[in-house]
């Protein structure tokens, strides 16, 4: 059976017909490089983009900075000289242990506790007074 046959409508059989005379058109010609149509495969495009391209252009950047620094060192000697600053500083010395540090904690905590009493206070006057204007 051919195509025409199985098509119901006559619009039908001439939109096949041209289908199948597009294929046969189509499978006759070749592509730009001369193979056949038909044996086309994905293949890479040396025209598109050159294998070695990326690495030219990192040697064109590499290129390009080391000129400049070349001369900014050449044109701008005194942006390339070190001042003396003076002498370094020593390092301070390294920190030490706590002789008593039971005291220490205790003595801060105390001192937290100073702190905490007097706001407690001003709280308990906000109280009395209530909220608004002092009276």
């Amino acid at each position: 059976m051919t195509a025409d046959k199985k098509c119901n409508g006559s619009g039908d059989r001439t939109i096949v017909a041209a289908d199948r005379e597009a294929e046969e058109r189509i499978g006759d010609r070749a592509d730009s490089d001369g193979s056949p149509h038909s044996a086309a495969v994905s293949r890479y495009e040396p025209l598109d983009v050159p294998a070695w391209l990326p690495f030219w252009l990192g040697c064109l950047l590499a290129a390009f900075v080391g000129g400049v620094l070349l001369t900014i060192s050449i044109g701008l000697p005194p942006a390339v000289q070190q001042q003396y600053r003076g002498p370094l500083k020593a390092l301070p010395p390294a920190p030490r242990l706590e002789s008593a540090p039971q005291l220490e904690l205790r003595r801060y905590e105390a001192a937290k506790r100073q702190e905490l009493r007097g706001i407690d206070a001003a709280m308990n006057e906000t109280v009395k007074q209530g909220w608004g204007p002092p009276q």
